[in-house]
């Protein structure tokens, strides 16, 4: 009999998915319960672009196990990464003839409700990632302890600083294996600064930022004062001068790039975990503090990076930094994924500011995860492996990370200084940035966390979007309702 399983579930979620893109203002999951019925021998390609889902399947082989590897609830849903992702699997394919590795991918704003809903509907895939901490904190318990295929396969660990197969367990279990580290630094766009005759970012900790002849602290009162001198309106104005049109920027001087929700943004100044010990709701200062900083930047008198609607601008296009019109950038290593040579032909990177005197660089950490209802464990223990091991360097090259082995930093640091030639970055600066790690993590998962992270959500896009907030009311309306979700049951 031939195989027909997977081509019904691609038809089921892509249908779903096109059905969801319509939807407003929030795209539903939808799934279709009518049972379809296609021959395997057919092959499905669906590319929906710039809505829910891009969907790759290839037909299934019926001499092989075939193994779902679903990309989106982390990196890997963006354009450029797609042919990238195509070709691994081909390579991988190719490798052996045991196992068919076939893709699902998901934009990463509709994945966890398209993984909510495939689980619920008894069509989870087998592989899910690159995956980071609040993704797999969105399905407590549904991940595989791969501790005993570990034990049984012989895998090899003594490459990986035991402190990072800490930081890959979920309530006790090793859900993953180190794969990717993703430190936060300053990526800077050189002509821009060159424009407006001003020094580059510090690229050591703890050295001084000189600005008008003076050596001052590289912190985010200096970071703002050097974004409003490279914020400039259409005439030209820059946001210092008299005369500057906020209304009509044509260049911005800073971004959170793709880091802009609040949990990631109230951990510039200092680590944010948002649950006391007694499991109440927790804004520390230094969160107000850092949420106020970042509001101000998009709607105070000298705004100086871009809101919600200059964002999604023809401008900026959804990709700020990468459109050459964005000085400064604080986001992390897999940044490099989508930074486009020909509008930012001359960059670099530098260390993160201070705030009262510390350094924060939030840590992001993938990995690949196996579902627990696979069911083909041990087949997709192989395509784990081959993805931490012979197909890692092409994994490296699609998303960027600071491989958590040793021994492979140096050849995945080369591999960048060859993408982007003839530009070489400063890659000294992501590893000096590591022992500055937020602790607690801010993705770190929350007790009820899906309710907890819509709450976050809404307010991020308060702050990105309503020029009119009553600052210290949303915060104290928001402390108010995060103490009572993280009280309800899920």
């Amino acid at each position: 009999m031939k195989t027909r399983w997977f081509v019904v579930v691609a038809l089921v979620i892509v249908t779903g998915l096109l059905l969801s893109a319509c939807a407003q203002p929030t795209p539903q999951v939808q799934i279709v319960k009518e049972t379809v019925i296609v021959e395997a021998t057919k092959i499905v390609e669906k590319v929906v672009e710039a809505t829910t889902i891009v969907e790759i399947t290839s037909t299934p082989a019926p001499d092989r196990v075939q193994i779902t590897w679903y990309i989106g609830l982390g990196a890997g849903a963006q354009p450029a990464q797609i042919p990238l992702e195509k070709d691994f699997v081909e390579k991988f394919n190719k490798s052996q003839n045991e196992i068919q590795l076939i893709p699902i991918i998901v934009d990463n704003k509709y994945a966890r409700d398209n993984l909510t809903a495939q689980i619920a509907a008894g069509n989870a895939p087998d592989v899910v990632g690159p995956v980071g901490t609040a993704g797999r904190a969105a399905f407590p318990g549904a991940f595989l302890d791969i501790e005993p295929l570990i034990k049984e396969a012989n895998y090899d660990t003594s490459d990986i600083d035991p402190a990072f197969l800490q930081f890959y367990k979920d309530e006790g279990k090793l859900v993953g294996l180190p794969f990717a580290i993703f430190p936060e630094f300053v990526y800077y766009n050189q002509a821009l600064f060159d424009e407006a005759k001003l020094a580059y970012p510090p690229q050591k900790y703890g050295d001084k930022y000189t600005l008008d002849g003076k050596e001052v602290d590289w912190n985010f009162d200096t970071v703002a004062e050097v974004a409003k001198r490279l914020t400039v309106d259409a005439q030209g104005n820059d946001a210092t001068q008299a005369g500057f049109d906020a209304k009509n920027i044509v260049q911005y001087g800073y971004i959170t790039q793709w880091s802009e929700h609040p949990r990631a943004t109230g951990s510039l100044f200092g680590a944010f975990y948002p649950v006391d010990s007694s499991g109440n709701g927790s804004i520390p200062d230094t969160t107000v503090a850092a949420w106020k900083w970042y509001y101000d930047s998009m709607w105070g008198k000298q705004p100086f990076q871009p809101n919600q609607a200059a964002i999604d601008s023809d401008l900026l296009k959804g990709n700020a930094f990468s459109s050459g019109k964005v000085a400064m950038a604080t986001t992390h290593l897999w940044y490099t994924c989508c930074i486009d040579k020909a509008t930012v032909p001359s960059w670099n990177v530098a260390v993160m500011p201070s705030y009262n005197g510390k350094v924060t660089s939030k840590m992001h950490g993938d990995t690949f995860a196996i579902l627990g209802g696979t069911k083909h464990p041990k087949e997709a223990f192989k395509v784990y492996t081959y993805m931490l091991t012979t197909g890692s360097a092409d994994l490296y090259k699609i998303y960027g990370g600071l491989p958590a082995r040793k021994s492979q930093q140096t050849d995945f640091f080369a591999s960048l200084d060859e993408k982007f030639a003839p530009v070489k970055a400063n890659w000294q600066v992501a590893l000096d940035s590591i022992p500055f790690m937020d602790v607690p993590n801010h993705e770190l998962g929350t007790p009820n966390y899906a309710k907890t992270f819509d709450l976050f959500s809404s307010l991020g896009s308060d702050f990105r979007s309503n020029p009119d907030l009553k600052f210290d009311e949303r915060i104290a309306t928001f402390k108010t309702e995060l103490d009572k979700v993280l009280k309800e049951k899920p």
